[in-house]
């Protein structure tokens, strides 16, 4: 059995921290995704609505609001969840490309092997 040196190690360790930590991003975006979804749906239904007036869950408590101003929290959700999606998106793109890095390193330490 082959002994590895403490520098491989660490680099198999990191490699491992960076799978779990695109798994998370991976997840996260797939909420961002959710949620995304779900504003939009609300976006079209309170536009397609003749009311004045509506309502929105705060917490636990129904509000009522404005359909303008419903609409503005609504956009600036999106917007929100926009913004949350590309830093992610970059976080994704620069862990892989770390991640494929270590990779190729340990690659080519296990052909030493």
């Amino acid at each position: 059995m082959v002994e590895l040196s403490e520098s491989t190690k660490q680099d198999i360790m990191q490699f491992q921290t960076m799978q779990q930590q695109l798994q998370i991003i991976t997840y996260q975006m797939q909420q961002i995704a959710a949620q995304e979804k779900e504003i939009e749906k609300a976006i079209e239904n309170v536009k397609k609505s003749n009311k004045g007036q509506m309502f929105r869950f705060v917490g636990s408590v129904i509000v009522p609001k404005d359909k303008d101003e419903l609409l503005n929290e609504l956009e600036e959700e999106r917007k929100s969840l926009s913004d949350r999606k590309v830093l992610f998106e970059k976080q994704e793109l620069k862990l892989k490309d770390k991640a494929n890095e270590l990779k190729k390193k340990l690659e080519e330490i296990e052909k030493t092997l």
